[in-house]
């Protein structure tokens, strides 16, 4: 016969061992689910249920009013605007990082011009601008050549 205090403390450990793996499971549990929702394809899924089931839900309850034709073309319109500015939008932040950003590339590649049209300096004597545009997205400028 084991000892009773011997049998409480082997009880307690278990206990004890079972917590643990069940908090284990459930923060592992919970950052799968998170992953899973979080995914591209899972929120591509929800956009394109979404988007059903509004359109679902408008064709059924609108069936039976009329939309003048220029108000079709002005909704187009405006949907096709919209999604260019999206565009737009991600193509500025993927390549100069900010609008800001992108205003400096244009400032500075205007700015190399009007020097390089004044002086007849090599570029390396130059100390480019520190405008926080990458170097792979500023203007490159033409070195003095010198026939010898």
């Amino acid at each position: 016969m084991i000892p009773p205090d011997q049998e409480i403390y082997e009880v307690e450990k278990r206990i004890a061992e079972r917590r643990t793996r069940v908090e284990a499971a459930f923060k592992a549990t919970g950052r799968q689910t998170l992953r899973a929702l979080t995914s591209p394809w899972a929120l591509g899924a929800a956009a394109l249920a979404g988007f059903l089931l509004a359109g679902g839900l408008r064709a059924v309850r609108h069936r039976d009013t009329h939309v003048e034709r220029r108000t079709r073309k002005a909704a187009k319109a405006s949907t096709v605007s919209s999604l260019a500015m999206a565009a737009a939008t991600w193509f500025v932040k993927s390549q100069f990082g900010s609008p800001v950003d992108m205003a400096r590339f244009f400032i500075d590649k205007v700015k190399s011009r009007k020097v390089a049209s004044r002086t007849a300096a090599p570029a390396a004597v130059r100390a480019p601008a520190a405008s926080g545009v990458p170097d792979r997205l500023r203007p490159k400028r033409r070195e003095a050549t010198t026939a010898s």
